[in-house]
């Protein structure tokens, strides 16, 4: 057993299960890992979600204009939109 770890016993809904199971493949990683990544957030809200569904709709909007006028300047532009949100994001996550 790992060190600063402790067995505990208890119930877990079957639906829970399957999802956390469900999940831990997606992500290409143990039940436990899943199961420990939701009771580490459980309660903790991401602050970084309304900015990430606005600057997604900034992003989306300057494409569907570059479509609709046919100019690579506002997908240009969504482009750097969307490499500061990355970087943003790749911070805010450690």
């Amino acid at each position: 057993m790992n060190k600063g770890t402790t067995p505990k016993t208890f119930r877990i809904p079957n639906k829970t299960i399957a999802d956390i199971e469900k999940t831990a493949k997606e992500n290409n990683t143990t039940f436990s890992k899943e199961a420990i990544s939701r009771l580490s957030n459980k309660g903790k809200e991401n602050k970084n979600i309304p900015v990430i569904l606005a600057k997604t709709q900034t992003i989306i909007n300057l494409c569907m204009e570059g479509v609709k006028k046919g100019t690579i300047e506002p997908i240009q532009k969504a482009q750097e939109v969307e490499k500061k949100l990355w970087a943003k994001t790749m911070i805010s996550s450690k």
